[in-house]
């Protein structure tokens, strides 16, 4: 704990920044939800990821009074879960987590509101760390030999899963634009190799 002065001369209190417990390493008393995920289930694969972020990366500055936060990293593993079943509403992510044997995995069986979800995704230090988590997995993808930067679209239009009728994109776009991508990339947090355990 740190004392600090404000300019009136009175000594206020600094607390450290507050998380709740979380840690998808320790099994629970109650029940393991560990033992009923395969090993090669995305969850898994989302935790894995978000694991190889460096904490000072994730943990972004909270209030230092009230009631302990919620881990982002959590918080990042249940929307990245909830974003691949293709749930995005938070009441639905919310509902996802009480009957998702997965999803309570990652949340370690939290009681989380829609509010909450909300906020977080909403919030302007997430928005920056969904840049930076981008660097992160196109490194963990070419650090494992599961992608390469040599072709980047096929005859000028992008491929996505929900395809429709304005999902071409001209390739004089993808021209102008890859630079700046690749020099993002380049000049991103400085990251060493990241390998799949």
């Amino acid at each position: 704990m740190m004392l600090a002065t404000k300019p009136n001369n009175k000594t206020v209190k600094e607390f450290p920044s507050m998380y709740k417990n979380y840690n998808t390493a320790q099994t629970s008393i109650a029940l393991n939800l560990n033992f009923d995920i395969p090993n090669n289930h995305i969850a898994r694969l989302i935790d894995m990821f978000v694991e190889t972020i460096p904490h000072n990366i994730i943990e972004t500055s909270v209030a230092t009074t009230g009631r302990p936060a919620y881990h982002p990293a959590m918080l990042i593993k249940m929307l990245l879960f909830a974003y691949s079943r293709k749930v995005f509403s938070g009441r639905r992510i919310v509902e996802m987590n009480t009957e998702n044997i997965p999803m309570k995995w990652l949340s370690q069986d939290a009681t989380i509101s829609y509010k909450t979800i909300n906020n977080f995704r909403s919030s302007k230090e997430v928005s920056n760390l969904i840049k930076i988590s981008f660097i992160y997995f196109t490194k963990l993808l070419a650090d494992n030999g599961m992608i390469e930067d040599e072709a980047l679209f096929i005859d000028g239009t992008k491929i996505e899963a929900d395809a429709n009728k304005y999902s071409f994109t001209w390739k004089r776009a993808v021209d102008k634009f890859y630079p700046k991508l690749k020099e993002k990339i380049v000049l991103g947090p400085r990251i060493k190799s990241v390998q799949v355990k």
